[in-house]
């Protein structure tokens, strides 16, 4: 049972590995294409997790395109307590061709995926690699 535990690890973290990158190329095709704008915080959309006690906070921002558009969407990233409050001002970087697809002009709201998925993928690489070195031996 051990010895498959080491090239399970290795196929995980490379599985995450490859989500890292294209969640990477994902992030530079948005960026290079997205623009900025001002929103508003509007609101406040709460959201309960698992247990009563865990709940976020999303803020419900509003902002206007290049073109004029007035545009309400709710962020997909959310905190506990609140990281906004209503009439804040935020940067945001939205895709004109898509200007639904919108986020917080903040270093985590843009590279938060990218990393989590490579930090995990190579603590699993080098945990499968530990294993299954040590199981060889």
């Amino acid at each position: 049972m051990l010895t498959i535990i080491g090239p399970i690890f290795l196929v995980v973290g490379l599985g995450l590995l490859a989500g890292c990158f294209g969640a990477y190329a994902r992030t530079k095709r948005f960026l290079a294409a997205a623009r900025e704008a001002r929103a508003e915080v509007v609101g406040m959309d709460e959201r309960h997790g698992g247990s009563s006690q865990s709940r976020s906070y999303h803020p419900i921002l509003r902002y206007r395109t290049q073109e004029g558009v007035t545009k309400e969407i709710v962020s997909s990233v959310g905190s506990n307590p609140p990281r906004y409050k209503k009439g804040d001002s935020v940067a945001v970087l939205y895709d004109p061709a898509k200007p639904d697809d919108m986020r917080i002009h903040s270093f985590a709201n843009v590279w938060l995926v990218p990393l989590i998925l490579g930090f995990v993928g190579v603590i699993f690489i080098v945990v499968g690699s530990v294993l299954t070195f040590v199981m060889e031996r």
